[in-house]
């Protein structure tokens, strides 16, 4: 196959690439593919018998996602002559092997060689395609159920059991079979602490917050998904994007929650330095599903996703000979990978402090409560904190009252000492937590910082903005309401005045929302930047 005189198509050059578990033949306009005969326990390409099955199913999976690009399967035959050609079975000879038969893509339509040879971020990729890629990826996910009665097994049986429901199992097994499949590579190259540490977080969280699993099960995010999907496998060709490879292997390895899916191409982004682009495509899948209960479980998957990229190069270079300089890049790779995962597992397990602060009627407390549906947190407002402390009931006091005995300086701190008391106690709990408090003067968020210092956290402060106009108007309209907040338009400008800023040597990680934007555009922004490495 190595030799253009094989096939029986014009062709001058035969490219080969080598992966853990196939071979790759390039030959200008047609690629063929053969599958390893290995069985590594994820994967049985052992028998020549569900090597073709796993071709066929190679074909059939891809066209989800593809055009015109999976031509079929072609077998290879050995002739009475002693002789290998490419044909179709019959008298002919002896079926050896089976390929599956694709068009040759251009490598400059890839994902991969646009941000490798096109400059950084917008300059590499325009805005539109990008958006054009994340809406390809929701409506992928949206109009793809999964079709319990139509899953087969590596023994190619039917498998009518309920796949949604062992998800969390399944998601167990193959973090379990990662670390048992790398654990002999700890011993000379990966460095056994980074190691330990993700697999021991992993294990917790997956122990631990279980409920998150059953939550995505029950609001119908476990798909038929790609399972492998990488920037090298995305093409922007004239006719469209093509996104091709996905895994045909393992059922349990594809049938996954969306998120998990998703997961893969944002760190992928995130090695080669490009998270803006991630954070686009994330962002345009966001607009179109409205999941963002996907935070719950992105950073965990962010981490699945660089160990099994770090596995998948270890395996490959204890099972394939090569090139020194191609044997010293896959090693520099694992070892990354393996710091990626370790960053990512650091941000899954340790609890997050999101301060929403801001003048009064800038949208903190929306910004607060859409936050908390998201993440499943009830945030700690220091509206309802100060009453409780001077036994007031949540719509006691308006705006008159506001210079008087609960709005003193020293009942201020006070109010803040209980607000950080209570964000203490969740994060010894182990859980986030969510503040809503305007965080006004600058000691009042050195308060916080130290609390967040002392527990290895940094906390995020997420400064709601608006217009003048906007404020003004939502401070007029609450003397007609029930609202919690005393602030009201006769205290705009005092407030204003003492307002102190966020400034530089604060040293502290900011986001500044424009909540005159709508409201699941806000949150989605927040969320995004939130969570972004």
């Amino acid at each position: 196959m190595e030799c253009p005189g094989f096939y029986p198509h014009e062709t001058d050059h035969v490219q080969v690439k080598e992966t853990h578990i196939s071979k790759v033949f390039l030959t200008g306009d047609f690629v063929y593919k053969i599958k390893k005969p290995l069985d590594l326990g994820f994967l049985d390409f052992s028998t020549l018998e569900k090597r073709r099955f796993f071709c066929k199913q190679e074909v059939s999976l891809n066209r989800r996602l593809t055009h015109d690009i999976y031509l079929g399967v072609v077998p290879i035959i050995l002739d009475h002559h002693g002789g290998y050609h490419l044909g179709q079975t019959g008298n002919k000879g002896e079926v050896k092997e089976y390929a599956v038969k694709m068009r040759q893509l251009a490598d400059s339509w890839s994902l991969q060689w646009m941000i490798q040879n096109q400059g950084d971020g917008e300059q590499a990729i325009p805005r539109s395609n990008l958006n054009k890629l994340g809406e390809k990826l929701a409506q992928f996910y949206l109009g793809n159920p999964l079709d319990q009665n139509n899953i087969v097994d590596q023994n190619n049986q039917t498998d009518k059991g309920n796949k949604t429901r062992n998800v969390w199992a399944n998601i167990l097994q193959a973090c379990r079979e990662n670390f048992d499949q790398t654990r002999e590579f700890t011993r000379d190259m990966l460095d056994k602490k980074i190691w330990s540490v993700i697999k021991n977080e992993t294990l917790f969280f997956l122990n631990v917050r279980k409920s998150i699993f059953q939550e995505r099960i029950e609001s119908g995010k476990i798909k038929n998904c790609h399972g492998d999907l990488r920037c090298e496998h995305i093409y922007f060709t004239p006719e469209g994007i093509q996104i091709i490879d996905c895994i045909e292997f393992n059922d349990k390895l594809r049938c996954i929650d969306v998120v998990n899916d998703l997961a893969f191409l944002l760190m992928d982004l995130d090695f080669q330095g490009q998270q803006r682009l991630g954070d686009l495509i994330l962002n345009q899948y966001l607009e179109l599903t409205g999941d963002l209960s996907a935070f719950k479980l992105l950073d965990f998957y962010k981490c699945y996703r660089a160990f099994v990229r770090c596995k998948v190069n270890s395996i490959f270079l204890a099972s394939t000979t090569g090139a020194p300089l191609e044997r010293e890049k896959k090693k520099k790779e694992a070892l990354r990978y393996l710091d990626m995962a370790h960053n990512y597992a650091i941000r899954f397990s340790r609890p997050k402090i999101f301060v929403i602060h801001g003048l009064p009627a800038t949208g903190k407390s929306t910004m607060a409560k859409a936050l908390g549906q998201a993440l499943g947190l009830e945030p700690i407002r220091s509206d309802l904190v100060r009453k409780k402390i001077f036994n007031i009931s949540p719509h006691g006091v308006g705006g008159k009252k506001f210079k008087e005995k609960i709005y003193s300086s020293a009942a201020t701190d006070q109010t803040y000492e209980r607000l950080i008391e209570l964000a203490r106690q969740e994060i010894e709990a182990g859980s986030s937590v969510i503040l809503d408090a305007t965080f006004s003067k600058k000691h009042l968020r050195a308060n916080i910082i130290a609390l967040a210092e002392e527990r290895g956290i940094t906390p995020v402060f997420i400064e709601c903005r608006t217009t003048d106009e906007i404020m003004r108007q939502r401070l007029v309209d609450r003397e007609h309401s029930l609202s919690i907040s005393d602030a009201r338009i006769d205290l705009f400008e005092p407030f204003r005045k003492e307002y102190q800023p966020i400034t530089s040597d604060e040293n502290i990680r900011k986001i500044i929302i424009d909540t005159a934007a709508p409201q699941d555009q806000c949150i989605r922004q927040l969320l995004v930047l939130a969570f972004s490495p």
